[in-house]
């Protein structure tokens, strides 16, 4: 394991009990204990209580597009430790190297997204979190 993993791991381990406080219990993905399984049995819950609407959403790409500025407005709203705000805008600005159709290649420090395969990145999914549609969300940065 990398070093930039430990670290990663150490920062999860610690803000995971914090932001899993306010997560819905409707919410099953990338959370510790939960599983597809899971968000199956529930569902099959509502719908033996009578609900007959469920709702859905693979969203393609999200990670990937995750804006840095929102998602560094959300954690600031809940982490006051600034040395752990600064390793995770560290991670987020991390050039990506990409090469071009003719080998080509190019470096570039993105403005959106979640660094690839981090052990951090399904925790900084959390940004969705307070971006649901209005009267689904929770209390979010914005209305601070």
């Amino acid at each position: 394991m990398s070093n930039i993993r430990v670290v990663q791991m150490a920062v999860l381990l610690i803000l995971e009990p914090i932001f899993e406080a306010e997560f819905r219990d409707s919410s099953f993905g990338f959370r510790p204990g939960r599983s597809a399984h899971d968000a199956l049995d529930a569902i099959r819950g509502h719908l033996n209580r009578g609900k007959r609407e469920v709702y859905a959403a693979d969203i393609k790409g999200y990670f990937d597009t995750i804006p840095h500025d929102k998602l560094k407005a959300a954690l600031e709203y809940r982490i006051s430790d600034r040395s752990v705000l600064k390793l995770i805008r560290m991670w987020l600005k991390t050039s990506i190297e990409e090469t071009d159709d003719r080998g080509r290649t190019s470096r570039h420090r993105p403005t959106s997204g979640t660094p690839q395969g981090g052990v951090i990145s399904p925790l900084l999914a959390i940004y969705l979190h307070w971006s649901e549609p209005q009267g689904h969300a929770a209390s979010s940065p914005e209305a601070s």
